[in-house]
């Protein structure tokens, strides 16, 4: 319904879904152009006989979105709020360790978990050792009956992933993994070409992550 939608800027991005609209306006101190792609929408509906409600229309304000930063604070200032749940349950409930183990995976640790394979290319001493230390004083306090380490799950939530992307044909994300190799030279765990990686960051993301550390 939204496909024939232009932005003003073609340096905004514009996310359409039937007949949804989401759209990212970068700004700096001289301003935005966001004024300028409202007006643009609004004369897309009037033009196309659509009616354009404005009540449901929202800005939502994001600093420093290239970074972990905000990503990781806002994951562990959720994870710390549900530990008051956690103490309540063991202290005035009486549940089990079995019980805590249940509901610490459910409120805290799918906090950590999702999305892992995207995140967990981050810097390793500056966000993911915040969440050992989490897990461990956790384990400390007696709300699990197990210490897990976060590289542990991420490893194997990336082989999952991987697994499901080269045994299925139809997966839309079986065009990450590099070229396959014409010839084999020595054997390696894997028939696909190996990418010059320079920087460490490069060679933490997922691909790259999974070519180089399991196969």
């Amino acid at each position: 319904m939204v496909d024939d939608i232009k932005t003003a800027d073609p340096s905004n991005a514009l996310v359409k879904f039937a007949d949804d609209l989401t759209l990212g306006v970068p700004g700096n101190e001289s301003g935005d152009t966001s004024r300028s792609e409202a007006a643009c929408l609004q004369h897309w509906a009037e033009e196309n006989r659509m009616r354009l409600n404005l009540e449901k229309k929202r800005v939502t304000l994001q600093d420093n979105p290239c970074n972990w930063d905000l990503h990781f604070e806002e994951m562990l200032k959720k994870a710390s709020g549900r530990m008051y749940i956690m103490r309540v349950c063991k202290y005035y409930y009486g549940l089990s360790i079995k019980q805590l183990d249940l509901l610490f995976d459910s409120l805290i640790m799918s906090i950590f978990i999702i999305a892992i394979e995207l995140w967990g290319c981050a810097y390793d001493g500056k966000y993911l050792n915040q969440i050992d230390k989490f897990i461990k004083r956790a384990h400390k306090n007696g709300y699990i009956s197990k210490r897990t380490h976060i590289k542990e799950i991420r490893g194997k939530r990336d082989k999952k992933l991987w697994n499901k992307i080269t045994s299925t044909e139809d997966n839309a994300l079986l065009e990450l993994p590099p070229e396959k190799r014409s010839r084999l030279l020595r054997p390696r765990g894997h028939e696909y070409e190996l990418l010059l990686v320079r920087t460490e960051r490069f060679k933490r993301s997922f691909i790259n992550r999974y070519l180089y550390n399991f196969v």
